[in-house]
């Protein structure tokens, strides 16, 4: 059996007991994805206060529909984070402003503890150039990294959340990682480079 086989198992176990409305199951599927989610709203926002208020949203919402939830080949983590997606666009909406990360926050939005940005690059930059460079990517390309380097999906994982194929997921990945590190140059005289993650 697959080593990710017995988490979803446990998942799927937790969602359909949700659905029959056991809170104890509705509190293990918090436990299990909230870390996640945050840190993914937190990449995206670069607003600690934000992350926290959207992520409680997304649970809510959770709450509320998950009896409406049907795989149809899709993992719960991709519908979760589709709720979470959408719930940052509205955010944004919302404030009228344009879907970046503010600059002054950024550097904060996510520690060292939960996204480990030296795991991806050759030299220490700051999560400030990271987040301006982003504005270069399309949104895809923005979600796919979003997805991969601060959820920490895999690439299975993200190509279901995004509705794309893995070798479609793969080559945004690439796309977008050669367009950061085109961003990037002028910011530093280093050269580095975005370690590609494993297909795990």
């Amino acid at each position: 059996m697959h080593p990710g086989s017995n988490v979803r198992v446990h998942v799927d176990e937790l969602v359909r007991s949700a659905q029959e409305g056991h809170d104890a199951s509705f509190a293990a599927l918090y436990e299990h994805f909230s870390d996640a989610i945050y840190r993914y709203v937190s990449f995206k926002t670069g607003s600690p206060g934000d992350a926290e208020d959207i992520t409680a949203e997304v649970f809510v919402k959770m709450l509320e529909s998950i009896r409406t939830f049907k795989p149809r080949g899709h993992p719960f983590s991709s519908w979760l984070y589709r709720i979470a997606h959408n719930l940052v666009v509205d955010h944004f909406r919302a404030k009228g402003r344009k879907k970046t990360v503010p600059l002054e926050t950024s550097e904060h939005a996510v520690g060292a503890s939960t996204f480990d940005l030296d795991e991806y690059v050759d030299v220490k930059l700051t999560m400030r150039h990271v987040h301006k460079a982003m504005e270069v990517l399309t949104s895809l390309q923005r979600e796919v990294i979003s997805l991969r380097f601060a959820a920490g999906l895999s690439v299975a994982e993200t190509a279901k959340a995004v509705g794309k194929k893995e070798n479609a997921v793969k080559a945004l990945q690439h796309a977008g990682v050669k367009k950061l590190r085109q961003a990037l140059m002028p910011e530093t005289t280093l050269t580095f480079a975005i370690g590609q993650r494993g297909t795990q």
